[in-house]
């Protein structure tokens, strides 16, 4: 890069971040009113007061721990003095069954999809009851039972006011998650796409599919964490249902991303972890299935999991990242970031859980995740284009090496190569056949049509071998100037051999019959020969020079044909 254009650059970048400042000032300064505080004016809290049949005060975030399993419980608040006309009591259920009542009226009884592969539990729903201004002082019942007896069961974000403005209140509070999940989804699509025009090539590396295989399933958790999805549909216990099972399909991309980007050293890890998740998924899911234990219930399986590959993950990121990495490049600082805030966000998330503090349990770790997936995602894009790179150019000094540049099929040291490979590996083949082929009549095309006429011929000539045997599992080599041989190897091997030479003097007779142009004459001598598994004491190179004999032998008989019919011309 010259030094004028980093100049340029950095001038660009102080713009941005000048830009993105004013933008950030302007929103911490901003004192008016939104169009969300607008429509919840009206709204009041009603969080507190709620009370048990004994009287005692309830709390609404732990209705698991005012009731056994299947019990039914109620409890009660009093209706303010005074209720406008388009008033509703909004809430949000998580893991409990319930009906509403005003005064001694069912006011409100969600319908409950049924269907073999949901949980136990009614999962998390907002809710939405209508009330009138003639139930002023009446009392609110929440009539519940739960399911689960350690699983959280809670109402909350109580609010009396219009259901609008508890709708867009709630979507504010939750737009910054909403927007992390939609931009971990769209960089996992965005990484599995690009792997696959990166790897149509021989030696694949999948590091950008693993990493955004893994982005996807975390984004689809976290879309059901945030319980925005609850608003577009009345199945909740569908929603609960793909909240616990995504989180099974974290474990297999992620490792098999950490051994295609790091090469684990321990190479078991990889089919143990791949092993332990796909049986954790046929356990969880039989269990579920004969209603033993449904999906919420085996949550713990997938944690110890995710517990034992977040301990992988870790040591072998910290490993290459901290220990081994012997330069430190921008990526490498890239790298250093994500790591840094995986980890941080994490053990927040995780004192956040066991302190009971806030409805979201995976806040800080979808913003965690998503600086990880970027840093990373970012690292193994460079370094698979640097792959693909080598690659394309070290396929380009392969073919220029084992191919032949006026024929396209492999030359002399590619064939000398597969001899070699073959004497070592011959005792447990059938068979193996080597054709060998010469055009005649080069240098008589050569001296009197030109270079450039006998060229044709040569490709004339490569173009009916390689065709007669394309369809044969066999390799075509041009050893000489006007020389090509062909190998065949394995099962069935003299009938494949005896049928590429029916077809080869096919093409040669379609070739001088269709040619329109009528240069030269195509007449290629063949002769071919067998090493046979018995044939302990035989060399490959033996049976290259028996064949490399038959094939003069043919080559001379067709020059004795040539000189007893005078019809015959160039």
């Amino acid at each position: 890069m010259k030094k004028s254009n980093r100049i340029y650059h950095c001038i660009y970048v102080g713009m941005i971040l000048l830009f993105v400042l004013a933008i950030v000032y302007l929103i911490s300064t901003d004192n008016t009113a939104s169009w969300t505080s607008v429509f919840s004016r009206d709204s009041v809290a009603f969080d507190e007061g709620w009370y048990c049949e004994d009287g005692e005060a309830a709390d609404m975030s732990h209705l698991n721990q005012l009731t056994e399993p299947y019990v039914e419980t109620s409890v009660y608040h009093i209706l303010p003095s005074e209720i406008d006309s388009d008033c509703y009591l909004c809430f949000r259920s998580k893991n409990i069954y319930y009906q509403v009542y005003v005064g001694d009226e069912l006011r409100y009884d969600p319908e409950v999809p049924e269907s073999e592969l949901y949980n136990l539990s009614f999962g998390t729903r907002w809710n939405y009851v209508a009330l009138e201004s003639t139930d002023v002082g009446k009392t609110v019942e929440i009539r519940f039972y739960t399911v689960y007896e350690e699983s959280r069961a809670c109402v909350d974000n109580l609010t009396l006011g219009p259901a609008a403005g508890s709708i867009l209140s709630m979507l504010q509070s939750k737009s910054f998650s909403f927007i992390t999940c939609l931009l971990l989804l769209f960089i996992g699509v965005l990484l599995i796409v690009a792997d696959i025009p990166i790897n149509i090539r021989k030696e694949k590396n999948h590091e950008l599919l693993y990493l955004g295989l893994f982005a996807t399933s975390i984004a689809v958790w976290c879309f059901a964490e945030t319980n925005i999805m609850q608003l577009f549909t009345n199945d909740s216990r569908m929603l609960q249902l793909v909240s616990c099972s995504s989180l099974m399909m974290i474990p297999i991309p992620i490792v098999l991303y950490l051994d295609a980007a790091f090469e684990l050293h321990r190479h078991f890890l990889v089919p143990v972890i791949c092993f332990a998740s796909g049986a954790e998924f046929v356990i969880c899911t039989i269990l579920h299935l004969t209603k033993i234990l449904d999906f919420h219930e085996t949550l713990t399986l997938t944690h110890i999991l995710l517990l034992t590959l977040a301990v992988i993950m870790i040591s072998v990121i910290f490993w290459n990242v901290f220990l081994k990495a012997k330069s430190h490049s921008v990526f490498q600082f890239l790298r250093t970031i994500g790591f840094s805030g995986i980890c941080f966000a994490t053990v927040i998330d995780i004192i956040r859980y066991y302190r009971g503090s806030g409805s979201d349990s995976a806040m800080f770790v979808r913003v965690g995740l998503l600086i990880f997936v970027i840093c990373y995602g970012s690292s193994s894009l460079e370094k698979t284009i640097n792959a693909v790179k080598l690659g394309v150019q070290s396929e380009l000094i392969s073919q220029l090496a084992y191919r032949d540049g006026l024929t396209a099929i492999g030359n002399r040291t590619a064939f000398q190569e597969q001899l070699e490979s073959l004497e070592g590996t011959k005792e447990s083949l059938e068979c193996i056949a080597i054709i060998m082929f010469d055009v005649n009549d080069l240098k008589y095309v050569n001296d009197n049509l030109g270079h450039q006429v006998g060229d044709k011929m040569l490709v004339a000539s490569a173009n009916i071998i390689k065709e007669s045997f394309s369809a044969l599992n066999a390799s075509c080599y041009r050893i000489g100037g006007d020389e090509f041989a062909v190998i065949l190897s394995g099962e069935h091997t003299r009938e494949r051999c005896k049928e590429g030479l029916a077809q080869f003097k096919k093409n040669e007779k379609a070739f001088n019959e269709n040619d329109t142009e009528k240069l030269f004459h195509v007449s290629i001598a063949s002769g071919y020969a067998f090493y046979e598994k018995t044939d302990n004491n035989s060399k490959l190179d033996d049976i290259y020079r028996e064949a490399d004999a038959k094939m003069y032998q043919n080559k001379k008989e067709i020059k004795a044909a040539r000189a007893a019919s005078p019809a015959f011309s160039m």
